[in-house]
Protein backbone atom coordinates (compact mmCIF):
# COMPACT_ATOMS: atom_id res chain seq x y z
CA UNK A 1 0.00 0.00 0.00
CA UNK A 2 2.87 2.36 0.84
CA UNK A 3 4.55 1.85 -2.51
CA UNK A 4 1.25 2.18 -4.35
CA UNK A 5 0.74 5.57 -2.69
CA UNK A 6 4.24 6.64 -3.72
CA UNK A 7 3.57 5.53 -7.28
CA UNK A 8 0.23 7.35 -7.53
CA UNK A 9 1.65 10.55 -6.04
CA UNK A 10 4.55 10.26 -8.49
CA UNK A 11 2.18 9.71 -11.40
CA UNK A 12 0.31 12.91 -10.51
CA UNK A 13 3.59 14.79 -10.19
CA UNK A 14 4.40 13.67 -13.73
CA UNK A 15 1.09 15.12 -14.91
CA UNK A 16 1.93 18.45 -13.24
CA UNK A 17 5.30 18.60 -14.98
CA UNK A 18 3.60 18.05 -18.34
CA UNK A 19 1.33 21.04 -17.70
CA UNK A 20 4.34 23.24 -16.98
CA UNK A 21 6.47 21.90 -19.84
CA UNK A 22 3.64 22.19 -22.36
CA UNK A 23 2.92 25.76 -21.32
CA UNK A 24 6.59 26.59 -21.78
CA UNK A 25 6.68 25.02 -25.26
CA UNK A 26 3.53 26.88 -26.33
CA UNK A 27 5.06 30.20 -25.25
CA UNK A 28 8.57 29.50 -26.57
CA UNK A 29 7.29 28.27 -29.95
CA UNK A 30 5.93 31.74 -30.71
CA UNK A 31 9.45 32.95 -31.52
CA UNK A 32 9.50 35.76 -28.94
CA UNK A 33 12.21 35.68 -26.27
CA UNK A 34 9.91 37.62 -23.95
CA UNK A 35 7.31 34.86 -24.27
CA UNK A 36 10.06 32.28 -23.72
CA UNK A 37 10.82 33.97 -20.39
CA UNK A 38 7.14 34.05 -19.50
CA UNK A 39 6.83 30.37 -20.39
CA UNK A 40 9.86 29.45 -18.29
CA UNK A 41 8.30 31.22 -15.32
CA UNK A 42 4.90 29.60 -15.83
CA UNK A 43 6.63 26.21 -15.95
CA UNK A 44 6.97 26.62 -12.19
CA UNK A 45 3.24 26.06 -11.70
CA UNK A 46 4.05 22.37 -12.03
CA UNK A 47 6.40 22.31 -9.03
CA UNK A 48 4.22 24.74 -7.09
CA UNK A 49 1.28 22.35 -7.45
CA UNK A 50 3.44 19.34 -6.55
CA UNK A 51 4.65 21.01 -3.36
CA UNK A 52 1.20 22.07 -2.18
CA UNK A 53 -0.56 18.79 -2.94
CA UNK A 54 2.23 16.63 -1.58
CA UNK A 55 2.94 14.83 -4.84
CA UNK A 56 6.28 13.01 -5.33
CA UNK A 57 8.80 14.41 -7.80
CA UNK A 58 12.08 12.53 -8.13
CA UNK A 59 14.19 15.67 -8.47
CA UNK A 60 12.58 17.10 -5.36
CA UNK A 61 13.16 13.96 -3.29
CA UNK A 62 16.64 12.80 -4.36
CA UNK A 63 18.52 15.27 -2.14
CA UNK A 64 17.42 13.55 1.07
CA UNK A 65 18.78 10.07 0.34
CA UNK A 66 21.32 10.24 3.20
CA UNK A 67 18.68 11.53 5.62
CA UNK A 68 16.66 8.32 5.29
CA UNK A 69 17.01 4.55 5.61
CA UNK A 70 18.36 2.39 2.78
CA UNK A 71 14.85 1.55 1.51
CA UNK A 72 14.56 5.21 0.45
CA UNK A 73 16.46 4.18 -2.70
CA UNK A 74 13.49 1.98 -3.64
CA UNK A 75 11.16 4.90 -2.94
CA UNK A 76 13.17 7.03 -5.37
CA UNK A 77 13.13 4.31 -8.01
CA UNK A 78 9.35 4.00 -7.79
CA UNK A 79 9.10 7.78 -7.79
CA UNK A 80 11.08 8.31 -11.00
CA UNK A 81 9.26 5.45 -12.74
CA UNK A 82 5.91 6.93 -11.72
CA UNK A 83 7.01 10.40 -12.84
CA UNK A 84 8.11 9.16 -16.26
CA UNK A 85 4.99 7.05 -16.82
CA UNK A 86 2.80 10.00 -15.87
CA UNK A 87 4.67 12.32 -18.21
CA UNK A 88 4.61 9.97 -21.18
CA UNK A 89 0.92 9.07 -20.77
CA UNK A 90 -0.30 12.65 -20.51
CA UNK A 91 2.09 13.88 -23.22
CA UNK A 92 0.79 11.23 -25.62
CA UNK A 93 -2.77 12.21 -24.78
CA UNK A 94 -2.09 15.90 -25.43
CA UNK A 95 -0.13 15.09 -28.57
CA UNK A 96 -3.32 13.61 -30.03
CA UNK A 97 -5.03 17.02 -29.78
CA UNK A 98 -4.65 20.24 -31.77
CA UNK A 99 -2.87 21.85 -28.80
CA UNK A 100 0.40 20.20 -29.80
CA UNK A 101 0.80 21.72 -33.25
CA UNK A 102 3.65 21.53 -35.76
CA UNK A 103 5.56 24.45 -34.25
CA UNK A 104 5.56 22.85 -30.80
CA UNK A 105 6.68 19.50 -32.20
CA UNK A 106 9.42 21.26 -34.17
CA UNK A 107 10.64 23.04 -31.04
CA UNK A 108 10.58 19.78 -29.07
CA UNK A 109 12.61 18.08 -31.82
CA UNK A 110 15.11 20.94 -31.77
CA UNK A 111 15.54 20.68 -27.98
CA UNK A 112 15.90 16.91 -28.16
CA UNK A 113 18.43 17.14 -30.98
CA UNK A 114 20.68 19.35 -28.86
CA UNK A 115 20.44 16.95 -25.93
CA UNK A 116 21.15 13.88 -28.07
CA UNK A 117 24.20 15.51 -29.65
CA UNK A 118 25.69 16.44 -26.26
CA UNK A 119 28.53 14.53 -24.64
CA UNK A 120 27.68 12.18 -21.78
CA UNK A 121 29.52 14.31 -19.24
CA UNK A 122 27.60 17.41 -20.36
CA UNK A 123 24.35 15.61 -19.57
CA UNK A 124 25.58 14.78 -16.06
CA UNK A 125 26.87 18.31 -15.41
CA UNK A 126 23.73 20.01 -16.69
CA UNK A 127 21.64 17.46 -14.80
CA UNK A 128 23.51 18.32 -11.61
CA UNK A 129 22.90 22.05 -12.15
CA UNK A 130 19.20 21.32 -12.55
CA UNK A 131 19.26 19.24 -9.37
CA UNK A 132 20.64 22.24 -7.49
CA UNK A 133 17.92 24.50 -8.87
CA UNK A 134 15.13 22.10 -7.93
CA UNK A 135 16.59 21.70 -4.44
CA UNK A 136 16.70 25.48 -3.99
CA UNK A 137 13.10 25.73 -5.17
CA UNK A 138 11.80 23.01 -2.84
CA UNK A 139 13.91 23.83 0.21
CA UNK A 140 13.59 27.57 -0.32
CA UNK A 141 9.83 27.21 -0.36
CA UNK A 142 10.03 25.37 2.97
CA UNK A 143 12.21 27.88 4.80
CA UNK A 144 10.97 31.19 3.35
CA UNK A 145 9.17 33.02 6.18
CA UNK A 146 6.76 34.98 3.98
CA UNK A 147 4.21 33.87 1.39
CA UNK A 148 5.74 35.94 -1.41
CA UNK A 149 9.13 34.39 -0.69
CA UNK A 150 7.65 30.88 -0.91
CA UNK A 151 6.11 31.70 -4.28
CA UNK A 152 9.32 33.22 -5.66
CA UNK A 153 11.41 30.25 -4.53
CA UNK A 154 8.98 27.83 -6.19
CA UNK A 155 9.11 29.69 -9.51
CA UNK A 156 12.44 31.52 -9.98
CA UNK A 157 14.87 28.55 -9.88
CA UNK A 158 12.58 26.73 -12.32
CA UNK A 159 12.69 29.65 -14.74
CA UNK A 160 16.46 29.75 -14.39
CA UNK A 161 17.04 26.06 -15.15
CA UNK A 162 14.76 26.26 -18.19
CA UNK A 163 16.46 29.34 -19.65
CA UNK A 164 19.93 27.94 -18.96
CA UNK A 165 19.13 24.62 -20.60
CA UNK A 166 19.82 22.45 -17.57
CA UNK A 167 18.67 18.84 -17.82
CA UNK A 168 15.58 17.72 -15.87
CA UNK A 169 14.96 14.02 -16.37
CA UNK A 170 11.18 14.24 -15.83
CA UNK A 171 10.55 17.38 -17.90
CA UNK A 172 12.70 16.02 -20.71
CA UNK A 173 10.39 13.01 -21.01
CA UNK A 174 7.69 15.43 -22.16
CA UNK A 175 9.95 16.96 -24.84
CA UNK A 176 11.07 13.54 -26.08
CA UNK A 177 7.48 12.31 -26.27
CA UNK A 178 6.34 15.31 -28.29
CA UNK A 179 9.40 14.91 -30.53
CA UNK A 180 8.69 11.21 -30.98
CA UNK A 181 12.29 10.24 -30.27
CA UNK A 182 13.11 6.98 -28.50
CA UNK A 183 16.08 4.65 -28.88
CA UNK A 184 18.83 3.02 -26.86
CA UNK A 185 20.78 6.24 -26.48
CA UNK A 186 17.70 7.95 -25.06
CA UNK A 187 17.53 5.35 -22.29
CA UNK A 188 21.21 5.90 -21.45
CA UNK A 189 20.82 9.69 -21.54
CA UNK A 190 17.85 9.52 -19.17
CA UNK A 191 19.85 7.43 -16.72
CA UNK A 192 22.63 10.05 -16.87
CA UNK A 193 20.09 12.86 -16.40
CA UNK A 194 18.61 11.13 -13.36
CA UNK A 195 22.09 10.56 -11.95
CA UNK A 196 23.07 14.18 -12.54
CA UNK A 197 19.86 15.49 -10.94
CA UNK A 198 20.55 13.37 -7.85
CA UNK A 199 24.22 14.34 -7.60
CA UNK A 200 23.50 18.05 -7.79
CA UNK A 201 20.69 18.05 -5.24
CA UNK A 202 22.54 15.75 -2.82
CA UNK A 203 25.71 17.82 -3.04
CA UNK A 204 24.01 21.14 -2.25
CA UNK A 205 21.95 19.58 0.54
CA UNK A 206 24.97 17.99 2.21
CA UNK A 207 27.01 21.20 1.91
CA UNK A 208 24.25 23.20 3.57
CA UNK A 209 24.05 20.61 6.36
CA UNK A 210 27.83 20.87 6.85
CA UNK A 211 27.68 24.65 7.07
CA UNK A 212 24.93 24.43 9.67
CA UNK A 213 27.00 21.97 11.73
CA UNK A 214 30.05 24.24 11.56
CA UNK A 215 27.92 27.21 12.64
CA UNK A 216 26.65 25.23 15.63
CA UNK A 217 30.18 24.25 16.68
CA UNK A 218 31.30 27.84 16.36
CA UNK A 219 28.51 29.06 18.64
CA UNK A 220 29.27 26.48 21.35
Amino acid sequence: MRYLKIFLRSLLAGFCIVFGATCYLICASQGSYALKIVGSFLFGIGLFTIIHFGFYLYTGKAAYVFDNKSNYILDLLICVIGNLIGVVLLSLLLKSTHIINDSIVALAKSLVSVKQSSNWYEIIILGAMCGIMIYLAVEGHKVAPYAIGKVLFAFMPISLFILCGFEHVVANACYYTYAGVFNGKVVLWFILMALGNALGSIAIHELIKLIKKLDLKKSE
